[in-house]
């Protein structure tokens, strides 16, 4: 594949996160296989929508009991800054009481988001809830949460593709890339 017109450089290469995926998912494994799970099954829970092609990837690879779940939770209304107050569209249809949750997560930014959810989860009844995420970008952190797991530290740069949107389009790009940002001023779809 080409690479997009609005890719100002790419940061992460499709080998070079699946590399990482499965370095994440064997971390992972090993971490819930020396814990006491209800049911040996722990919940993943992916927030919807860019982190289909990370959790896609990343459950090929975890050897260990779960269940897949998803949320739509959005700060965003289509630019590149958070909104600052997240939103649940869509919650789980599964009780979570006393289960093990892992938030399945394409990038942490703010970390606003991550924090409600994590509060959410809790206050539900899950006995545990971590977090693995394919990019975190500390520098744009605006509350004190961090990754149990994460792919990649990147710098405050809004980024594109491997579900990661801009409008929700760019999310099929099978790499991770820097958005030429200037460029979207006068961009014609």
């Amino acid at each position: 594949m080409e690479n997009h017109p609005l890719v100002k450089e790419i940061l992460f290469s499709k080998e070079e996160i699946e590399v990482r995926t499965k370095q994440l998912a064997r971390e992972i494994e090993s971490y819930y296989k020396s814990r006491d799970v209800k049911e040996n099954t722990v919940i993943l829970i992916g927030l919807l929508k860019g982190c289909i092609p990370f959790m896609a990837d990343f459950i090929k690879n975890f050897d260990h009991e779960c269940q897949t779940e998803y949320m739509v939770v959005s700060s965003y209304l289509g630019g590149t800054k958070t909104t600052g107050e997240p939103k649940i569209n869509l919650d789980l249809n599964i009780s979570i009481k006393d289960k093990h949750i892992l938030i399945i997560e394409d990038v942490i930014d703010s970390g606003i988001t991550l924090e409600y959810i994590k509060n959410y989860l809790s206050l539900k009844g899950a006995k545990e809830v971590k977090v693995v995420t394919l990019l975190d970008k500390r520098e744009g952190r605006k509350v004190n949460i961090e990754a149990d797991w994460s792919g990649f530290v990147i710098k405050n740069e809004f980024v594109i593709g491997y579900g990661l949107d801009y409008d929700e389009r760019l999310r099929n790009l099978p790499y991770v890339a820097v958005c030429d940002v200037d460029k979207l001023k006068d961009w014609k779809w």
